[in-house]
């Protein structure tokens, strides 16, 4: 949190090096203490070594200034993977084309900025019903299978741990499997309570 004394320090020394760390060249060392505090991060959450910069794949991430720009910085990158991937089975179909069809997915408890993400990423996004206000992977299946029926190319989908009006935890262990089934980009949103993974 920004007000405790960890981050106000912190907040004191990034004030002194007023140095900007947007690339590496910019600043190396920020960009390598970056890495560092997000492999910290995934440790702390125990999350599986492919998702860190250390484990020499894949993995890693960068710090965005707030959590709504984390989930449109998602929102663009899902949709940069999927125009390319279509490009590649559709060689024919201009990116309009392409874009027009696409559609993302959340729940109706998802924070505002999901909303806002869509509107600025240029895409559909789909309200699915939750049930006892968490998403069920089984409504977002039928979501997807619905579009799918209809041409459309579902992309994205945003889980929510720990929503903003109830704190609920949309099933990850259900949505999951079903991202992973129709090629959809899942973007964990743990903004608000996803620091409790931290505890034991």
């Amino acid at each position: 949190t920004a007000n405790s004394y960890p981050a106000i320090v912190a907040d004191m020394l990034s004030g002194a090096i007023a140095c900007i760390g947007f690339t590496w060249i910019a600043s190396p060392a920020c960009t390598e203490l970056e890495v560092v505090m997000m492999d910290w991060l995934g440790k702390m959450l125990d999350l599986p070594k492919e998702f860190l910069a250390c484990s020499g794949g894949k993995g890693g991430g960068v710090i965005q200034g707030t959590a709504s720009e984390s989930t449109l910085v998602a929102l663009l990158g899902a949709k940069a993977k999927k125009v390319q991937e279509v490009k590649a089975q559709h060689p024919e179909w201009d990116e309009h084309t392409i874009i027009g069809k696409m559609v993302g997915y959340c729940s109706d408890q998802a924070h505002s900025s999901v909303e806002r993400a869509g509107l600025l990423g240029g895409v559909k996004l789909r309200s699915v019903p939750s049930e006892n206000h968490r998403m069920r992977g089984d409504a977002l299946e039928k979501a997807i299978q619905q579009d799918l029926a209809d041409g459309l190319i579902p992309f994205y989908a945003v889980v929510t741990l720990g929503t903003t009006n109830s704190c609920a935890f949309d099933y990850l262990d259900e949505c999951g499997p079903v991202g992973n089934k129709h090629k959809v980009w899942i973007h964990v949103d743990a903004a608000y309570a996803g620091s409790a993974f931290i505890c034991p």
